[in-house]
């Protein structure tokens, strides 16, 4: 659980404003001549989608000299770090009334992590609001809506706006600023990077404006940055189905229909690692959801948890949750750890209304591309949100744990020069003529020994069974002379996950 100690919306415009008083940076509508401030503010490291892209998408990784020394890994960042690499992300709409605060941290690092500079916000369509925002990330909106904030705007990295936006008060951005419509001030703007405007972008109004970096006239085009395209939404409904076909419910004798419907009290259902399949969650007792390991639990029909469902993790273990249809928690209902946010992670198919952050704080991360997500009236979320729409109703605050982008799936390649790759199976011997003089010749089977001539000097002469050792002259150096014993199989590397769906 992060604490908010020392980063606030103030330091940012503060600064910006002893700057422009004390003659550090010039308020005018041209280039400031001294140079512009380091680009690393408040120690904003999370990375960003094209980040874990160029970082992973080609990385291998190798394995230890004791363990499997001839084998590599192909990496790539697991699911959950691919989608929820933001604090929130919108499909559609992002709407808060009130303020909007966000942060990083990560969990794992203290039994308190101190909260940082980071937690993106991305909203695909509009942005609305009449309150004030401080986004400790990227704050990025590609929808067609003016926007207005009652005061403030505070942005710890990058600000990337398509629509045009009103600002009665101060505009700190502590990155570059990348506006495709006009930006409408009364106050101070004031910008530690560059500043890149399309030609039909304008400042309007009395402002004083300092950029520290350089300025652009260029053409600006503001992408949706969340992932809701047509093949980019994740197939949860898939998931589902290859879990009711595949699943390790047999180990534990878990019953599909365990929880269902659970009326009164003392339900409990405790899941070492593995991947399980429950038809439905149904509560209208008290169930107790213990996780012991690494967890994949796959739900075919609702999730609806009542004011006394409780999933406790144990220390290091982590929850998985896939729900075909809807998702609702009650909201006294305690889902996930605080302290260790990035271990739960919820995957949603349905389109019912998911409520969050009701009498106690939401702790995880929740996917669900097709459902609107509710935050009540003062909404603490540890985690992320990613929803059609993000319904706010006051303030939201929410405190992203960097540790989800951690996950990495790593798949082996296959060694190379262990088996030459035209050999043919050992129950079909080769027919026909003798290889060529690049490729040995294939063993024959132990009950039929070569016959015929001996072959010519440029060709090996084949080997014969096992039982009879071999007789004649040795091979030539271009051909091995013998192919040796079959390698071991590979054992499975203890440090890697190989399920079908990846955290």
């Amino acid at each position: 659980m992060y604490t908010q100690q020392t980063i606030s919306s103030a330091p940012l415009i503060v600064s910006l404003l002893a700057a422009i008083a004390c003659g550090h940076a010039e308020p005018s509508s041209t280039v400031s001549e001294h140079e512009a401030p380091a680009r690393d503010v408040g120690e904003a490291t999370t990375p960003n989608d094209d980040e874990w892209a160029s970082s992973y998408s080609s990385a291998t990784c190798e394995k230890g000299a004791s363990v499997l020394s001839r084998s590599a890994l192909t990496c790539e960042p697991t699911t959950a770090a691919r989608t929820f690499s933001r604090a929130l992300c919108s499909c559609e709409d992002t709407n808060v009334a009130g303020f909007l605060h966000t942060r990083s941290f990560r969990s794992g690092t203290a039994a308190d992590a101190t909260e940082r500079l980071g937690g993106s916000v991305g909203v695909n369509r509009n942005y609305i609001t009449g309150g004030l925002a401080d986004v400790g990330g990227d704050f990025i909106v590609s929808g067609p809506r003016d926007t207005l904030f009652g005061g403030l705007l505070a942005v710890g990295r990058d600000l990337r706006f398509r629509p045009a936006f009103d600002v009665a008060g101060a505009v700190g951005v502590g990155g570059d600023v990348h506006l495709q419509g006009s930006l409408r001030a009364l106050g101070l703007i004031g910008i530690q990077g560059d500043l890149h405007r399309s030609p039909d972008s304008r400042f309007l109004g009395l402002a004083l404006v300092n950029v520290a970096g350089e300025r652009y006239t260029e053409e600006v085009e503001v992408e949706a940055p969340c992932a809701c395209g047509q093949g980019e939404v994740l197939d949860v409904a898939g998931a589902v189905a290859a879990a009711y076909a595949d699943n390790d419910n047999a180990s534990i004798g878990l019953d599909p229909h365990a929880v269902d419907l659970a009326i009164g009290l003392g339900t409990a259902l405790t899941l070492p690692s593995g991947r399980f399949y429950v038809h439905q969650v149904g509560s209208l007792g008290a169930i107790q959801l213990r996780i012991e390991g690494q967890v994949k639990l796959y739900v075919g029909d609702d999730f609806l948890a009542g004011p006394l469902f409780a999933v406790t993790l144990a220390p290091g273990a982590e929850l998985d949750l896939f729900v075909r249809d809807n998702f609702a928690l009650a909201g006294a209902a305690l889902l996930g750890d605080p302290k260790r946010p990035a271990a739960t992670r919820i995957y949603v198919g349905g389109t019912g209304d998911i409520a969050v952050a009701g009498l106690n704080a939401f702790a995880g991360n929740l996917y669900a591309p097709s459902a609107n997500v509710l935050v009540g009236g003062v909404g603490k979320v540890y985690g992320s949100l990613f929803g059609k729409n993000i319904l706010a109703a006051g303030f939201l605050d929410v405190g992203f744990d960097e540790a989800v982008l951690d996950g990495v799936d790593c798949h082996p390649e296959p060694p190379e020069g262990d088996t030459p790759s035209d050999e043919p199976p050992a129950s079909d011997p080769p027919q026909g003529d003798v290889p060529s003089d690049d490729v040995p010749t294939d063993e024959p089977p132990a009950h039929d020994p070569p016959q015929g001539d001996v072959p010519s000097d440029d060709v090996p002469t084949d080997h014969p069974p096992a039982s009879d050792p071999p007789q004649g002259d040795v091979p030539s150096d271009d051909v091995p002379a013998d192919d040796g014993p079959e390698p071991a199989p590979e054992e499975p590397d203890p440090c890697v996950s190989y399920d079908a769906v990846p955290r």
